[in-house]
């Protein structure tokens, strides 16, 4: 038992080799049974899962875990040590930051850990929100975990026009599954099902542009660490377009079908909700590592 943890779980963290089978499998039961739980028990707390102080709060917090993640690529890269020697002010915030450890490479600054730890401090702020009577408490915390990290990355940017790039592509993307679902489908999409279809156009554009573009302008070997979507990006002359047609066509049937579904309006918002989250956490990563170039 122990060579099959440190084999498929511990040391692709270190090796920075990426996902297997194995992890993948044993991660996306340990994220489903969690959010089943999660569910169940809000769920009994009448909790409303369609509200916009959620959906805020939410977006506050994916934000904020993937803005570490790309911190953690920064640190490993030696950015962080490398600018804690500017002069100034700055030269000391980062010297503060490097001395901390706080973004060093590991089990809690990673994916998986990373964004574990971002889901328990949503849910505490959610639950401190309600002590205090106060649904925007986890927008507020959210920013406000959020904002030092980006003003950290913010020096770092330099890549604008493969961002703009990665926006122009996922939002072409995007409107165009909107105008299907609604002239073909015959949908009224609300905020939620848009949500869902940008998060992954996001997440697909910016891997097509950072494997198949950038890395290859910029010189640096980007690849993509799921096994699937691996899979998906090597198997055709398409490269990893075909694996954002995919994300997005998979996005739109999933909106297609849940708005089809008579189910209640807080549960529908849900599930849109987790697959924008699926697309955003990931997407927003790429984007702000590609613009710092770790």
């Amino acid at each position: 038992m122990a060579d099959i943890i440190r084999d498929y779980f511990i040391s692709p963290i270190f090796e920075r080799t990426g996902y297997n089978a194995v992890n993948t499998l044993v991660y996306a039961a340990i994220a489903l049974g969690a959010l089943y739980l999660i569910w169940r028990f809000l769920k009994r707390k009448n909790f409303d899962f369609a509200s916009r102080e959620f959906l805020y709060g939410v977006a506050a917090f994916v934000l904020f875990g993937s803005t570490c993640r790309v911190l953690t690529d920064l640190s490993d890269a030696g950015g962080i040590a490398s600018a804690s020697h500017w002069v100034g002010i700055l030269g000391q915030v980062y010297s503060l930051v490097a001395s901390s450890g706080i973004f060093t490479y590991g089990y809690l600054t990673v994916t998986p850990g990373i964004y574990v730890i971002t889901a328990l401090l949503f849910i505490i702020s959610i639950a401190l929100g309600k002590a205090m009577k106060n649904d925007w408490f986890p927008t507020y915390a959210g920013v406000a975990l959020w904002l030092p990290c980006m003003l950290l990355l913010i020096p770092f940017m330099q890549n604008f026009y493969f961002f703009l790039l990665v926006l122009a592509i996922a939002g072409v993307g995007a409107y165009a599954a909107f105008w299907l679902l609604e002239n073909f489908g015959k949908l009224e999409l609300g905020t939620h099902a848009k949500l869902a279809i940008a998060g992954q156009a996001l997440d697909g554009a910016a891997t097509f542009v950072v494997i198949d573009i950038f890395s290859k302008q910029a010189g640096m070997n980007y690849f993509e660490q799921h096994v699937l979507s691996a899979g998906i990006g090597t198997a055709t002359p398409l490269g990893f377009g075909l694996f954002l047609l995919i994300k997005i066509a998979l996005a739109s049937l999933i909106v297609y079908f849940v708005s089809k579904e008579k189910m209640d309006a807080k549960d529908t918002a849900l599930i849109l909700i987790v697959v924008a989250i699926m697309g955003f956490a990931p997407g927003i990563r790429d984007v702000l590592r590609m613009l710092c170039g770790t």
